[in-house]
């Protein structure tokens, strides 16, 4: 059997204790699985339609608060088979400006260090 390339051109980090707000649909997203310089992934209770166009985010954290994010949903999944309603949804940031992105490294380097 043929193993999987990595299309990832980031290393995903690991996170503890931060959620999303999801916009325009205000999906509140469980908890944020893990993160890179490019995206994200979350978990999230139901079935979302996905708009194609201006989706924003709002991330929620202990020490970091960063909100209107532009993403745009990559994918979205069942979690597993014992939970219908958790889904798992992978995000790509898309045009952040300068500060935002050095908040994006900030908390993963915040992450990554505990």
């Amino acid at each position: 059997m043929q193993a999987l390339k990595e299309r990832r051109k980031h290393e995903r980090f690991n996170v503890d204790q931060s959620c999303v707000l999801v916009s325009p649909l205000m999906v509140l997203s469980y908890e944020v699985l893990d993160i890179s310089n490019s995206g994200l992934a979350f978990s999230y209770a139901g079935w979302e339609n996905w708009p194609r166009k201006g989706v924003k985010l709002d991330f929620i954290d202990q020490n970091l608060y960063l909100e209107d994010l532009p993403v745009r949903i990559i994918k979205d999944a069942q979690l597993d088979e014992g939970s219908k309603k958790l889904r798992r949804c992978g995000v790509k940031f898309t045009d952040l400006n300068a500060q935002q992105e050095a908040m994006v490294k900030q908390y993963i380097e915040s992450v990554t260090s505990n």
